[in-house]
């Protein structure tokens, strides 16, 4: 038996026997009502045609007049390359899926497919240095060196401690730094100098002299690694009097300060001798 010819039966058999409506699971050829479609299997349902695939306009719905899922041949199916809609479509008034156009991804122009494909990509942007027009109300300079003061002079002493300042009838703490002292190059007068360890504030500022009652060390009562003295300090950009106490780690540490404290006054006793009879020369001559 000829199978190609028993499928040709039936599809004329359910073509004629239910008007123009026809209804299969695979259709091929060209619309029902021309009588060029093979579906297989022929089956109908209410003068409807169903199927799942189409490979020619009119045989899975054909052209949608109406914009629905039936075509004009009250056809519903599930794939379509015509412009009748369904489940997925590349045309019509229907709803489609995927919603991606059909020629970009057959070929096309891609450009729907580069767009996508871009998303999510880091942009690099430039960065604004200048703006046309407009010009700083001020221009900020970086320099390399500071000026401390200390250009001209050498250190003789150093050694890390805590300073304390006698106010309101209690010490209270002035920092933590080193304990320097600085000899001028050219006059040679030794000063004791001392700057807060992460500020570089200056909390002790005054010339070491041997001039009662200034500059005389004394023993704090409480412990043996502490002194204590008075002198004219310029810390805060003025003369005052202040009384000073010195705290270090050690008794050792202690007594080394001493013992360059007391050379420093010696030092500036010769100094200041010397300056004393230059200018008793001068105004002699």
């Amino acid at each position: 038996v000829d199978a190609t010819a028993v499928l040709a039966d039936r599809a004329a058999k359910a073509t004629t026997g239910r008007g123009d409506s026809q209804q299969g699971l695979f259709t091929f050829g060209g619309g029902a009502a021309s009588g060029g479609g093979v579906n297989f299997p022929p089956r109908s349902t209410n003068g409807g045609v169903q199927s799942i695939f189409s490979a020619a306009p009119g045989a899975l719905g054909g052209a949608s007049t109406s914009g629905g899922a039936t075509g004009s041949t009250g056809g519903t199916q599930l794939f379509s390359a015509n412009t009748s809609s369904g489940l997925f479509s590349s045309g019509g008034a229907g709803a489609a899926l995927p919603s991606r156009d059909l020629a970009a991804s057959s070929g096309g122009d891609g450009k729907a497919a580069e767009n996508s494909d871009d998303e999510g990509q880091l942009v690099n942007e430039e960065e604004v240095i200048a703006v046309n027009g407009w010009t700083p109300s001020m221009t900020l300079e970086v320099i390399g060196t500071i000026a401390t003061g200390e250009e001209d002079e050498e250190q003789d002493y150093c050694q890390r401690s805590k300073l304390y300042r006698w106010r309101d009838g209690e010490w209270k703490e002035r920092g933590l730094g080193e304990a320097r002292l600085l000899r001028d190059k050219k006059t040679g007068r030794v000063r004791f100098l001392m700057r807060q360890e992460r500020t570089g504030k200056v909390i002790a500022n005054h010339f070491v002299v041997d001039t009662a009652p200034y500059c005389s060390l004394s023993k704090n009562a409480d412990s043996e690694k502490i002194w204590v003295w008075m002198c004219q300090d310029f810390a805060d950009g003025s003369a005052e009097v202040q009384q000073l106490a010195l705290k270090f780690g050690s008794v050792e540490s202690a007594a080394k300060f001493q013992e360059a404290f007391d050379e420093a006054k010696l030092q500036n006793v010769k100094v200041a001798a010397e300056e004393a009879e230059k200018k008793a020369k001068e105004s002699n001559s």
